[in-house]
């Protein structure tokens, strides 16, 4: 039912894009020098909290490159709050799935005579094309695919197999004068004072210090990712019994809290995360960690911008797109041929943080012997 509910989905995405077509304005091309520093720019990334992720290095580029750009971001109910604490954002706008707030919303975005508007997709969003569509910029501008008609500025996409989507996307910085081979571009997030706070409390309350403490999260945004009770806990018997020092520190959201209990049932040195009030909040939890294994892609590219090590595991059911994997971080990647996590073993698992483990000692090693060497 699903994938049959999945296969309507993107069928009306299709006819809807194919209707907005029919509406588009001729392209306008981009004519003479233009002061990129004195523009305005609109990114619209209306999708989810990984998304919103993968996207923090383009804002950060650009106001590196102009930094009197006035950079803003159209998000959606579900991730705006990604980016309340990012130091390039000027202003969130928060797109709702009904109409008369969307209207006022873009009315409002119309007002502001953006200069661009930025597509951040990388396959074709009938919402996406609506935005660039009524926004009234002077520009669009969006990645070569389906609803590229609606762009003024078409910039090629590369391979969504062999590239990272944080590669993907950064070629939409290309126009603006700026390589992206020449950039950092490192995911970001910026833990504020009180998440700091938060997150130490946790760990001095229950004892534990982040240099000796694994983090397992066990929720992901589809049932077919949660890897099952059972298998959490032979991981779980399998890290203390190498690893008796260490202790681990179990994150779930709201609707797992059961899951999480039966989970850690019965063990010492495994502690149950308080439920966290905020996005913020969970990643303060996360920045502590030495090493993460998780099925859940936000929590990755938090574990990402923090230089955390991190076990993934995932479902990958098209084989011709890459899977989101950490970008330029320390990391495993344990992947199911069937659309159930379960397919992957523990012992996996296992010899996966295993390896990670390894490679963090050997890097600590290194760093005290060159220590050593200059004093």
């Amino acid at each position: 039912m699903k994938r049959l509910l999945k296969y309507i989905e993107i069928a009306f995405r299709r006819f809807l894009i194919s209707l907005l077509r029919s509406l588009v304005r001729s392209r306008k091309p981009v004519t003479g020098a233009i002061d990129f520093s004195s523009c305005k720019f609109l990114f619209v990334r209306q999708d989810r909290i990984g998304d919103v992720l993968v996207s923090t290095p383009l804002f950060a580029a650009l106001k590196r490159k102009y930094p009197n750009a006035i950079v803003d971001v159209l998000l959606s109910t579900n991730n705006h709050f990604v980016l309340a604490n990012d130091p390039f954002v000027r202003k969130r706008w928060i797109y709702e799935k009904h109409f008369v707030s969307s209207w006022k919303m873009m009315s409002a975005i119309r007002k502001e005579h953006y200069d661009f508007v930025i597509d951040l997709m990388d396959n074709p969003s009938a919402t996406s094309t609506a935005i660039c569509l009524l926004s009234g910029a002077r520009w669009t501008v969006g990645l070569e695919k389906e609803n590229a008609f609606v762009y003024d500025i078409v910039v090629p996409l590369i391979s969504r197999k062999d590239a990272h989507i944080v590669d993907r996307i950064a070629r939409l910085l290309v126009p603006f004068g700026i390589d992206p081979t020449d950039e950092d571009l490192r995911i970001r997030y910026n833990v504020t004072e009180h998440a700091r706070k938060f997150s130490e409390r946790v760990f001095q309350d229950n004892g534990i210090v982040p240099a000796k403490t694994m983090g397992i999260n066990i929720s992901a945004g589809h049932d077919v990712r949660f890897w099952g009770v059972e298998n959490f806990r032979t991981l779980i018997t399998l890290f203390q019994k190498k690893y008796p020092t260490h202790a681990i520190l179990l994150l779930s959201k709201p609707s797992h809290r059961t899951l999480s209990e039966k989970i850690v049932s019965g063990f010492l040195h495994v502690v149950l995360a308080p439920l966290t009030n905020s996005f913020d909040e969970f990643a303060g939890l996360i920045k502590n960690l030495s090493l993460l294994v998780t099925p859940d892609t936000s929590a990755v590219h938090l574990a990402a911008a923090f230089s955390i090590p991190s076990v993934v595991m995932y479902v990958q059911s098209d084989k011709n797109l890459r899977i989101w994997d950490p970008y330029k971080s320390r990391s495993e990647s344990l992947i199911a041929d069937v659309d159930d996590l379960r397919a992957i073993s523990p012992d996996d698992v296992f010899q996966a943080v295993q390896r990670l483990m390894s490679k963090r000692r050997r890097t600590n090693h290194r760093s005290i012997t060159t220590a050593a060497a200059r004093s």
